[in-house]
């Protein structure tokens, strides 16, 4: 009952700071914020989120700037401790994914102000998605453009800039693939 009360007034608090400071306010407060009342804000910002979602800890939204469209969390997902997702453009989470403790989702580059910016690095961002039923290991790393496939596994520390194809399993800097799993014993049923 007090978490119920909790999170409408905490939307309240977030949305007067966000239009105080800005969105970095809007980060700050949802990574400093129990998993619990992460869920409820992120329902509140209409962000859609479907049933089930587990959060194990906090969680780091950055490019929150623009959030309509940007993120997409499916029915019971895992959301492990210290995720970073960076929404300058939109992540896709399917159903029945996991995210692992630290695993980072990047959407875009950006070198700042180096006079690279204008010759070899413009800025630019891509989407993310992550297919009911993959796993992302600890402390992996997607970057933008990526689509890890449907019953994929991510090792822990991988750094994914390719597509992993469904039902197979990817580790190593950069990702490779390094086992391919029977969809027979490995339904998603």
């Amino acid at each position: 009952m007090l978490r119920q009360l909790w999170i409408p007034l905490y939307v309240l608090w977030l949305r007067l700071r966000v239009a105080i400071w800005g969105t970095s306010a809007f980060e700050h407060a949802v990574f400093h914020c129990p998993p619990w009342l992460a869920l409820g804000i992120l329902k509140a910002m209409h962000i859609p989120v479907g049933e089930g979602i587990d959060f194990h800890g906090r969680l780091h939204l950055h490019g929150t700037y623009d959030l309509r469209g940007k993120l997409k969390i499916g029915a019971w997902c895992h959301i492990g401790p210290g995720v970073t997702l960076d929404l300058s453009a939109p992540i896709l989470l399917e159903d029945r994914c996991t995210l692992s403790l630290r695993s980072t989702i990047l959407t875009h580059e950006d070198v700042g102000y180096s006079p690279l910016r204008e010759s070899a690095f413009p800025t630019r961002s891509q989407g993310v998605t992550v297919e009911t039923g993959a796993y992302i290991g600890a402390g992996a790393t997607l970057l933008m453009g990526v689509r890890v496939g449907r019953c994929a596994v991510v090792g822990a520390g991988a750094l994914v800039r390719e597509d992993v194809p469904p039902y197979t399993v990817v580790a190593g800097v950069p990702a490779r693939v390094i086992r391919r799993l029977d969809r027979q014993l490995h339904p998603l049923e």
